[in-house]
């Protein structure tokens, strides 16, 4: 359970994108999962400019690179009270294209916390920091593998027999599917079946495997902006929603990802069953509920459809922008590296050979 930390304080809209439907194929998932850098007129990356800022030096945008150097970080927003403590937040959150031997190209979407404890930005500090890696398919996006300081280096495994190799992981945490034969708006919902493998046992398929009904669809989404940051932003969002269960109506949890064109992950929630589950009773739920109301790190949000009465007990939303410590940028990320560094890593997260 991702219990990392609902202010009033700027609600998000839901409304749907206005316009033309956004299709669903590989390269505009793509797009949505890696953060752009600014563009001035000559071409040049912009340091220190991030394509939500409005800056009007900003007259074009792409993805970044494999290996390019971030000209800016998207760290979450600091509780009111402890501020002065955390001036630029708790956890910043870079979603960045990562070269590999088994999947080509993933994005690493690090979980970076650099307050309280000795904990650092830039540097990964073992039983905190960790990340996502989401893995681009021929008709899926996934997750394919996370680690926070609760659970550890987990894999998420769909259906497969023997042992673990990459197609396992292509279609396990579905954050959207699509067919790329037939183009359609980028919306639906399925039931994902997977494991989640911890250290120690990511060699074997499991032989049993979770259900996971999941939503994907696309709207314009208000977030807030840091203070001195200009006014909030409005920008078209992939939102997907995973419920733990194939039933949202008897669904003990839901997790929300917010994926945005300009910053890749850009906002995540936890809700949980304010009924209780096997885990966490209805007591247990509502205190943690009200703590993280009070903490006024996240705007409100309706709750998940589908029946569950549900609470959000944490979420993170990556809107505030800094620079890099190094004028030139900085090197990207780190969870992918301390995932090569394992004595067991998985092959398939291993750098191109030509790039060993």
């Amino acid at each position: 359970m991702r219990l990392v930390g609902v202010a009033l304080a700027v609600a998000l809209s839901s409304t749907p994108a206005a316009g033309h439907a956004v299709v669903a194929d590989a390269a505009t998932l793509r797009d949505f999962m890696i953060q752009n850098v600014c563009l001035d007129a000559a071409g040049a990356v912009l340091p220190d400019v991030a394509p939500s800022d409005g800056n009007p030096a900003c007259v074009a945008q792409r993805d970044l690179g494999p290996g390019e150097r971030l000209p800016y970080h998207k760290d979450d927003q600091p509780s009111p009270d402890p501020r002065e403590a955390a001036p630029l937040g708790y956890q910043r959150h870079d979603s960045f294209p990562v070269e590999t031997a088994g999947f080509g190209t993933v994005v690493e979407h690090s979980f970076d916390f650099g307050a309280g404890g000795g904990r650092r930005f830039g540097v990964f500090d073992s039983g905190s920091d960790g990340g996502d890696i989401t893995i681009l398919s021929s008709d899926a996006v996934a997750i394919g593998a996370t680690e926070d300081g609760g659970a550890g280096f987990q894999l998420f495994v769909g259906a497969c027999h023997g042992r673990v190799d990459a197609a396992a992981l292509t279609h396990s945490w579905i954050v959207a599917e699509f067919d790329p034969d037939r183009p359609a708006p980028l919306a639906g919902e399925t039931v994902a079946r997977l494991n989640d493998l911890k250290s120690g046992r990511q060699e074997t398929c499991p032989t049993r495997l979770a259900a996971a009904f999941t939503t994907w669809r696309v709207a314009k989404q208000r977030y807030r902006a840091a203070r001195g940051q200009g006014r909030p932003i409005t920008l078209t969002t992939l939102i997907s929603e995973h419920y733990g269960g194939s039933n949202p109506a008897t669904a003990d949890h839901v997790e929300r990802f917010y994926f945005t064109r300009e910053l890749g992950g850009t906002r995540w929630e936890r809700w949980q069953n304010a009924g209780g589950d096997r885990q966490f009773s209805a007591a247990t739920i509502a205190a943690r509920a009200a703590w993280f109301a009070a903490t006024g790190r996240c705007s409100s949000a309706a709750p998940p459809a589908g029946g569950a009465a549900m609470v959000l007990v944490d979420c993170r939303e990556w809107t505030r922008i800094v620079p890099p410590a190094d004028a030139a940028g900085d090197r990207p990320g780190f969870f992918i590296d301390a995932i090569r560094a394992r004595p067991d890593a998985p092959a398939f997260f291993a750098a191109p050979a030509a790039r060993q």
